[in-house]
């Protein structure tokens, strides 16, 4: 590490900013570390925001608690990690070549000089073009958003709401108004699904089941075309609807805080943020940046990406203080690996989806199964969906995707994330070694089925959508009796004969072409395999009835 004294200049007092203010004077205890911050409230935990409007979270506060009970404002920061931090201070010029900060409180400038200077000034929410500005239209994005939407609510003063955007916080805030107080709640997204930059549609529409499940209204393929705000309320103009609300929740992504960079002549990305090397480094020396205003490269596509996720900015945040205190370090590229809680749906993803890729059903293909997260005996045991995508040529695994019940979706998630981040192909998901018992995972993992269907794909035996249109095709149904009855099928020609039948029952099955269809898609492919031995065409429903059940 290096002994020389040097003064560090942050710009931003959220999480890359102040985890990388820590870690500098933690390996540089006699440098001078100052980090300046605009707002008065800074280093809370924003991801929370939609469980204290929820109630699951009871006190806003809590956010910005240590685990020991610490408040981390000023004080904290100065007395506990030796780090000055200037509240509500706001930078407003950077000058590379005198290497010197304006910032100001509003009523006096100071100049900051600094050997180096960390730029992590974060996001900020996207505003709909024509969006006005009006109480009764609002951001869900800062702890100031919070408080006015949960008195509202405690005050009966707002029962209808629109959330605009059904991203990952559209999903949490539209749970929020609707499990706890019990608003009526329009969800209105322009993409034809939920969750559109984690999930394919083949998930996205199980999840929109499940929020109309909760009585949560769903309009896709619908977005705002204006706002009509009035003393009452407000009304969305949106695919031609009209929709009345108490107020509307904006909740349509974030964009790079980079005005003080480009102002300063640093170079930005084709994402918009701020474009660094590995260590983190802009292209004006001296200059770093990290978290939400500054690109990624993401591992599967090779190119930036801009992925603003606050466990990113803890890591960027980690590894630039490393940096900058002459230690070795660097962020290398990233999966992507993201979760939301949708009631009491987990939903999960890592890698691009086949929309991104822009699959064509040859190069880029997608597999599909439902399986038990346990052993299936186990009384506990839950559904899980998962959604593989992967190159047909390469036979590399390009994203994973999963919804279920309780938090064995994230499990799965977080194992393929390692994966994919090694570049791993569709054999070394087959290999992988889990903890088994039971009460905690089936003897063959979800992931390694999901490999193994993939795989059993290549191979010949070939999925078709779990959203296929079944009205104009022959079906060949496997299932038992009972299973027939809970999930009929509306099909054009349905061909029943049990797995169990099949081999003596085959001079029944038609010459094909013909879809297979089971309960979770197991035993259908398991007959695809033996029907093409015999000379008939055949595909399966991936992920069988169970999961057709849950998104059609």
């Amino acid at each position: 590490m290096s002994k020389t004294t040097k003064k560090i200049v942050i710009i931003g007092a959220s999480a890359a900013g102040l985890r990388c203010a820590c870690r500098v004077k933690r390996l540089q205890p006699g440098w001078s570390v100052k980090v300046v911050e605009a707002n008065e409230v800074f280093s809370y935990g924003a991801c929370g925001m939609p469980y204290v409007l929820s109630g699951d979270i009871e006190e806003l506060g809590v956010l910005r608690r240590t685990t020991y009970g610490s408040d981390r404002d000023a004080e904290y920061f100065e007395t506990v990690k030796g780090v000055e931090v200037l509240a509500p201070w706001r930078a407003s010029a950077i000058d590379p070549e005198a290497k010197t900060l304006i910032i100001s409180d509003g009523s006096e400038d100071r100049v900051l000089e600094w050997d180096e200077l960390v730029i992590a000034t974060g996001a900020s929410p996207h505003a709909l073009p024509g969006q006005p500005d009006h109480e009764r239209v609002r951001a869900f994005h800062v702890w100031d958003d919070v408080k006015p939407l949960k008195i509202g609510l405690m005050r009966g003063e707002i029962g209808e709401v629109a959330v605009i955007g059904a991203g990952l916080v559209g999903c949490e805030v539209a749970e929020a108004f609707a499990s706890l107080w019990g608003a009526d709640v329009t969800l209105i997204e322009a993409a034809p699904i939920p969750l559109p930059e984690i999930l394919d549609p083949e998930l996205g529409m199980a999840v929109a089941r499940h929020l109309e499940s909760q009585d949560v209204k769903v309009l896709t393929r619908c977005p705002v075309d204006r706002f009509e705000p009035d003393d009452e309320g407000v009304t969305v103009h949106a695919g031609g609807r009209e929709i009345r609300a108490d107020v509307a929740v904006v909740a349509v992504g974030v964009r790079p805080r980079v005005d003080l960079a480009r102002e300063a002549g640093i170079s930005l990305g084709p994402t918009g943020a701020i474009r660094v090397d590995e260590q983190l480094a802009t292209s004006v020396p001296h200059i770093w940046a990290a978290g939400d205003c500054a690109e990624v490269r993401h591992v599967v596509t090779g190119g930036p990406a801009y992925t603003p996720l606050g466990s990113l900015a803890n890591r960027q945040g980690r590894v630039l203080g490393t940096v900058l205190a002459g230690g070795d370090a660097s962020f290398g590229p990233i999966a992507g690996a993201a979760a939301v809680k949708v009631f009491d749906l987990n939903v999960a993803s890592v890698g691009c989806t086949a929309a991104r890729l822009g699959a064509d059903g040859q190069g880029v293909r997608s597999m599909w199964i439902s399986a038990e997260d346990r052993a299936h005996y186990w009384p506990e045991a839950r559904l899980i969906l998962l959604g593989m995508v992967y190159d047909a040529a390469t036979r590399r695994v390009l994203g994973v995707q999963g919804v279920g019940e309780e938090g064995e979706v994230a499990k799965r998630i977080d194992v393929a994330a390692q994966l994919i981040l090694r570049e791993a192909t569709i054999e070394d998901f087959v290999d992988l070694e889990h903890a088994y018992a039971p009460p905690y995972a089936p003897a063959l993992d979800p992931l390694t089925v999901l490999a193994c269907a993939a795989q059993n794909e290549l191979d010949g035996i070939e999925a078709e959508s779990p959203l296929m249109d079944l009205s104009t095709v022959t079906i060949l149904d496997v299932r038992i009796d009972e299973e027939r009855e809970e999930r009929p099928i509306e099909a054009g020609t349905v061909v029943e004969i049990e797995i169990g039948e099949l081999r003596d029952r085959v001079d029944e099955v038609p010459d094909g072409p013909m879809i297979v269809v089971c309960a979770h898609g197991t035993r259908s492919a398991e007959a695809v395999r033996f029907l093409a031995g015999r000379g008939v065409q055949a595909r399966y429903l991936g992920g069988g009835m169970s999961w057709r059940a849950r998104a059609k």
